[in-house]
């Protein structure tokens, strides 16, 4: 049973539903034409629909990648000459007493603001400096919102113990090294930690109860949702899936759990998707070829692929998670043997070309009909049909699956900027000394479980705030539920997380 007094929720029933209210819904681009057929839909230059690149997609083109094959090797159902597509048109607003409600329910107090463009827009419930509990809408085309609690301290059991006077650590006139009083160097204080988990962490299924029982509260058919959720003895967290014709869509919510049962972030949508035309599907060989093109358009704009993921290896045994050695293939990705630079030999670092790879084959051996979220040029959020292929080794790829003829796609894609190549420049080093590599990093790992407590529930921008004041840096490793193909070099103060809305749900891993 959960202990928490966040689940004393209100007792009137909210009669609100899942769509904004309101008739100021408007869209710039209308899901039909007046004639009611389909509309093309053109595509900006980056999946935002024409935003800035997230650091999550520019990490994803970082890492040079050789040939991928993909072929299809299985037996193709029927899918059908068509398949509907939904959209969430820009303009709506949600319903003002909806939010206050929903700030109630979990415990959010203080003014409904609207916040200005420089802070991203939408509206706040809570302290600007987020001192106390919030409630969040963003206005993207789903109104999505996003709790973050009241911050609290925790004690995860470690100590630090200063050197005692009069030891190696100290000295007992209480001076330090380089003093008049002390003789020996000073030793820097030692962590004693024995990292405790919270107390009373619900159980997965305890946690599936309390989700389905908030979402309801929150005025949400939970008939129409599904539930998956992790939990081990740090936290549970349970995402949220919306159902569409039965089917699950890639529209998600989430809720985090921690100690006592306390909601450690929740996050949803208040708009509902609007229903589109019908469009043309390409056959199964069509989609298979988008795979392959050579431009990469197809899977930069509602693509899922390749995933960096060990256990999809088409070449060789199938490798263990663990930090790879160069020319190892993870996934459908191989570490590259990064060359190291002597500055003093005036050396130049000659770019990899993925062409020089050896070509990798992705053997597809079933398919799904699917949806797949993607950003028009108007920013106009569209779920559009897809096929969703899967090999023998559970890795997945998807692909937009909607006719040519219907989809505006650019011709180039942007790419991110060279990495600079950071060195030390030889004037600054005494004359005589030798130049050597530095070290890839000698820094204690960082603790996953403080970085789960200290970094999930904050939005993107806030958790990267808070990790650079604690020397960590943050990296978008899960984007919206789907895995971000991440470069392979590992630094010890790395945290790689899961955003869904733009919220950290989760910290996947340390390196």
């Amino acid at each position: 049973m959960l202990r928490s007094r966040r689940f004393a929720f209100v007792a009137a029933a909210l009669l609100v539903g899942l769509s904004a209210c309101g008739d100021d819904t408007k869209s710039t681009s209308p899901a039909n034409s007046a004639t009611g057929s389909p509309v093309v839909i053109e595509f900006g230059n980056s999946p935002s629909g024409g935003a800035n690149e997230t650091a999550a997609t520019a990490d994803r083109m970082m890492m040079p990648m050789g040939q991928i094959i993909y072929v299809f090797d299985g037996t193709a159902p029927d899918l059908g000459a068509s398949s509907g597509a939904w959209t969430f048109p820009l303009g709506a607003a949600p319903d003002e007493a909806r939010v206050r409600r929903i700030a109630e329910v979990l415990g959010v107090t203080g003014e409904l603001v609207q916040l200005p463009a420089d802070q991203g827009g939408g509206w706040m419930i809570g302290a600007s400096d987020y001192t106390t509990a919030s409630l969040t809408v963003s206005p993207d085309g789903m109104l999505s919102w996003w709790f973050s609690p009241t911050p609290v301290a925790y004690d995860d059991g470690c100590m630090v113990a200063m050197p005692a006077e009069g030891t190696e650590g100290g000295d007992s006139s209480g001076g330090s090294a380089g003093s008049a009083g002390g003789d020996v160097a000073v030793m820097p204080p030692e962590e004693i930690c024995d990292p405790q988990p919270p107390a009373n962490v619900p159980t997965a299924d305890e946690a599936v109860a309390a989700a389905r029982a908030l979402y309801a509260e929150l005025g949400y058919d939970v008939g129409t949702l599904d539930f998956e959720t992790y939990a081990d003895e740090w936290g549970a967290n349970v995402s949220v899936y919306v159902l569409l014709n039965g089917a699950r869509s890639p529209l998600g919510m989430s809720i985090g759990f921690g100690a006592e049962g306390a909601v450690t972030w929740a996050s949803g949508m208040l708009a509902t998707p609007v229903a589109a035309s019908d469009y043309p599907l390409v056959s199964v060989e069509q989609a298979v070829e988008r795979l392959n093109d050579e431009t990469g358009r197809y899977l930069y704009f509602g693509g899922v692929g390749p995933m960096a993921r060990a256990e999809t290896a088409t070449q060789g045994a199938p490798v263990e998670a663990v930090a790879p050695e160069p020319g190892d293939q993870v996934g459908d990705t191989v570490a590259i043997d990064q060359p190291v630079c002597d500055p003093a030999a005036d050396c130049v670092i000659e770019p990899v070309d993925p062409a020089d790879l050896e070509p990798i084959t992705v053997t597809l051996t079933d398919v799904r009909l699917d949806l797949t979220m993607v950003w028009d040029a108007d920013g106009v959020v569209w779920l559009l049909p897809a096929y969703t292929f899967s090999d023998a080794d559970g890795g997945m790829y998807t692909v937009i699956a909607i006719d040519d003829s219907f989809i505006s796609l650019p011709e180039e894609l942007p790419m991110p900027e060279p990495m600079p190549i950071e060195t030390l420049p030889p004037e600054t080093l005494p004359v005589g000394a030798p130049i050597e590599p530095a070290p890839i990093d000698n820094m204690e790992m960082v603790d996953q479980a403080v970085a789960t407590e200290a970094l999930v529930g904050l939005t993107l921008e806030e958790a990267s705030k808070a990790a650079e004041g604690l020397g960590w840096e943050v990296r978008v490793s899960t984007l919206d539920g789907e895995p971000q193909v991440l470069t392979m070099d590992l630094r010890s103060n790395r945290v790689n997380v899961a955003v869904v809305d733009g919220v950290v749900t989760a910290v996947d891993s340390v390196g």
